[in-house]
């Protein structure tokens, strides 16, 4: 019998005239994993293709329009934090007073990644917003702990040196737009020493040499300054909220 000529198509699967099923199967599988990766690849291609277009659209946009919709969110923040304070001290500070601290503890607050109103808390604790304040003990012996944030000169000069700022002394704890930076550099300071915000809040309070003595011989911490802070602060966050 004379076998029947196929094209090459054809004769990839026929054998004498018959088809072989298996051969035919693996045809069908091979044809569909090379239809899918096409696919796939397409699809690759084309989201390539939008995101490359994506950043040529973002390029256009003026680098100046980016920082003012930055700005413009900061701003937002800054206004709502001074109606807060300004309800939380219930009108005591001016307006021109109570925009300056926000400022300057909103941006190192974001230095350094607190949330500003755990900061408003500790000032209104150590100084109830005065930058004039002087620390005193319960004896009535000033303290020597200045400012908004009640530092002493010996740790504010400390924390200046490591941070390489300009530090003249007494006087300058008397300015928020050093107390303030100084503070939040030195609370930092704390909290990093010991891991724990708790602990980085009572060291600043009763300083680390005390915290560590306290721990090392196992004795009952004094948390009464840091139920004082907390306690500032969801009285805050409540008005936040």
């Amino acid at each position: 019998m004379k076998l029947r000529r196929y094209p090459l198509h054809f004769r990839i699967i026929f054998r004498k005239n018959h088809l072989w099923i298996s051969q035919l199967i693996g045809f069908i599988i091979v044809s569909s994993i090379v239809i899918s990766l096409a696919i796939q690849s397409m699809k690759i291609f084309l989201l390539y293709v939008k995101i490359v277009e994506n950043k040529k659209q973002v390029a256009k946009i003026p680098q100046e329009k980016l920082l003012l919709i930055h700005t413009r969110e900061e701003l937002k923040e800054k206004v709502k934090i001074s109606d807060i304070i300004e309800k939380f001290t219930r009108g005591r500070l001016t307006r021109e007073i109570r925009a300056s601290l926000v400022d300057i503890v909103y941006t190192n607050s974001k230095t350094f990644g607190y949330d500003p109103l755990l900061i408003f808390a500790v000032i209104n604790v150590e100084s109830y917003f005065d930058p004039n304040a002087k620390g005193q003990y319960r004896s009535g012996k000033y303290s020597g702990a200045y400012g908004l944030m009640q530092l002493k000169v010996a740790t504010a000069k400390e924390v200046a040196d490591f941070l390489e700022i300009p530090f003249n002394g007494m006087e300058d704890l008397f300015k928020p737009e050093i107390n303030i930076p100084l503070g939040i550099a030195y609370l930092t300071q704390m909290v990093s020493w010991f891991k724990s915000l708790k602990l980085g809040i009572l060291a600043y309070n009763q300083g680390p040499g005390t915290i560590r003595k306290n721990l090392r011989e196992k004795n009952e911490l004094s948390i009464g300054y840091y139920t004082k802070v907390l306690k500032n602060y969801f009285a805050l966050k409540k008005i936040a909220d």
